[in-house]
């Protein structure tokens, strides 16, 4: 029995790997927002949880508010990379993904 393929559709933690590796160098709300293609509130409840399990910083600065990747964050895109590597999974187009090497 084959799993169907799904088109388009991200996992919870593939956009969880995204926004934590789109915000590996600091990167402000509006801007994971589109580049991670998630609505207002998607948004919202992907930082609230990031920061609740540890993943991620939110950090005031003079340009606005700033979200970072914490080490154990770094630590989930490094197994999260494993992972994607280990099936073979492309990468999302349009996303630039710095934690995944092939």
């Amino acid at each position: 029995m084959s799993i169907p393929e799904r088109k388009n559709n991200r996992g919870r933690i593939q956009i969880m790997g995204d926004v934590l590796g789109l915000a590996t160098s600091g990167i402000r709300k509006t801007h994971i927002m589109y580049r991670a293609n998630l609505s207002y509130e998607q948004v919202h409840m992907y930082l609230s949880e990031l920061i609740e399990r540890g993943l991620l910083v939110q950090n005031a600065t003079d340009e606005g508010v700033v979200y970072r990747t914490t080490e154990r964050g770094r630590e989930f895109l490094y197994f999260y990379t494993k992972i994607v590597d280990f099936l073979d999974i492309p990468p999302q187009a349009g996303l630039e993904m710095p934690y995944l090497s092939k």
